[in-house]
């Protein structure tokens, strides 16, 4: 079982994760270098990570078949953002 975290606002773990969406963007660098809130940032975030796709690709392609892999999410009242931001 491999673990995964794809929140870019994570800061502590109870868990080792095996791949980390802070590795490609994270909430604080997007919020200084743009001047964003943390919504804000966190929009910035997903649509970087849809923009960037080939990431998660490559992550979850490194493991096989058989392998579960969970992933940890942005906490569940965030979950709006994204929504409202598919195209």
């Amino acid at each position: 079982m491999h673990i995964g975290n794809l929140d870019p606002a994570a800061e502590f773990f109870s868990y080792e994760a095996d791949f980390d969406i802070r590795d490609l963007v994270d909430l604080d660098s997007v919020m200084e270098e743009y001047g964003y809130g943390p919504n804000g940032g966190l929009v910035y975030c997903m649509e970087y990570l849809y923009n960037n796709s080939d990431w998660l690709h490559d992550e979850l392609d490194s493991y096989g078949e058989d392998e579960y892999v969970i992933l940890g999410w942005c906490h569940y009242d965030r979950n709006h953002l994204y929504y409202y931001t598919v195209s």
